[in-house]
């Protein structure tokens, strides 16, 4: 009996450490892949939008290319360098994603650089192992050559911007972003300007201006006998605010104005002619009189054929 109770508060006492266990194990792996979140960009130019701080990554094979072009130009006829874009291009492949920067841990945006991605390109390479094996060349002097051609070539075809989806602006506030908080879509007067007027009724800054409440300066056409040309005194009374000059001066096209002290008349400017009008409807035009002609000279060749068939 004293064996058995032993062996089931042996068997609880175990259960709990493995319970405990395992829970204090699935928070950690939690929080580590919490804080190490990677984004995958699907090829090495474009954009890549992911989490403030997460680590971005381009796939082996989305490489290759821009790899074994530059491979290509250390290559030697039948590869006598030991120079293999081929295997380059397979090695870089098979290394899957990798790692060639980051987004941004307090900014919108960023960017990720060809040379930052190049230099991971080259660091994959270098830890690949062999480098002969890896097709970068015989000896240290071409292998070198290889990876600057590589390199140069991956750091102008390649670039990323990347965004955050989670950034915030600091410094603003949820209700209203971009403007103050006191006063929403207010702005305050420049320095120097004059305060604004107080009347009952009436709010403003006091250069604003309103219509006037007696139009009575303002010239008035007066009614003229039909007929006759009306002197610019009656059209202008001689309260109106404008200068003489600005009057209209009203004469006969060819000869002596009507208001005194005009000095010459007005005279037709340039040189007019008639424009013919449309043909009325009812004319007969030249082609109806044509084919008048010409119907009456056929009925007359007509009417004499039968003539000289009936005589013969």
């Amino acid at each position: 009996m004293r064996n058995t109770g032993l062996m089931k508060t042996t068997r609880r006492a175990l259960t709990v450490t493995a319970v405990a266990a395992a829970i204090a194990g699935g928070s950690l792996l939690s929080a580590g892949t919490a804080s190490a979140s990677t984004v995958l960009s699907q090829a090495c130019t474009g954009t890549v939008i992911g989490a403030l701080s997460d680590s971005v990554a381009v796939q082996g094979k989305d490489l290759a290319g821009v790899v074994k072009a530059g491979a290509q130009e250390q290559e030697w006829f039948l590869h006598l360098n030991g120079v293999d874009p081929q295997k380059v291009a397979d090695t870089v492949s098979k290394a899957g994603a990798i790692t060639v920067g980051q987004i941004p841990a307090n900014a919108a945006t960023g960017t990720i650089a060809g040379d930052a991605i190049a230099t991971a390109v080259a660091t994959t390479l270098k830890n690949a192992g062999d480098p002969y094996a890896v097709g970068l060349g015989i000896g240290a002097d071409q292998q070198k050559k290889t990876l600057d051609a590589i390199t140069n070539k991956v750091t102008g075809n390649c670039g990323l911007t990347t965004y955050a989806n989670n950034y915030s602006q600091p410094g603003l506030p949820s209700s209203q972003p971009g403007l103050p908080s006191s006063q929403p879509g207010t702005t305050a007067p420049a320095p120097g300007t004059p305060a604004a007027t107080t009347v009952p009724g009436i709010s403003g800054t006091g250069s604003a201006t309103a219509p006037p409440r007696n139009y009575g300066n303002i010239p008035a056409a007066v009614p003229g006998v039909a007929g006759v040309a009306v002197p610019p005194s009656a059209l202008y009374p001689s309260s109106a605010t404008l200068p003489d000059q600005a009057l209209p001066q009203v004469g006969v096209l060819g000869g002596q104005s009507t208001s005194a002290g005009d000095q010459a008349d007005v005279r037709n400017a340039g040189n007019a002619s008639a424009i013919g009008g449309e043909p009325a409807a009812g004319n007969v035009q030249l082609p109806m009189l044509l084919a008048v002609v010409a119907l009456a000279g056929v009925s007359a060749a007509l009417v004499r054929t039968w003539v000289l068939r009936k005589l013969s």
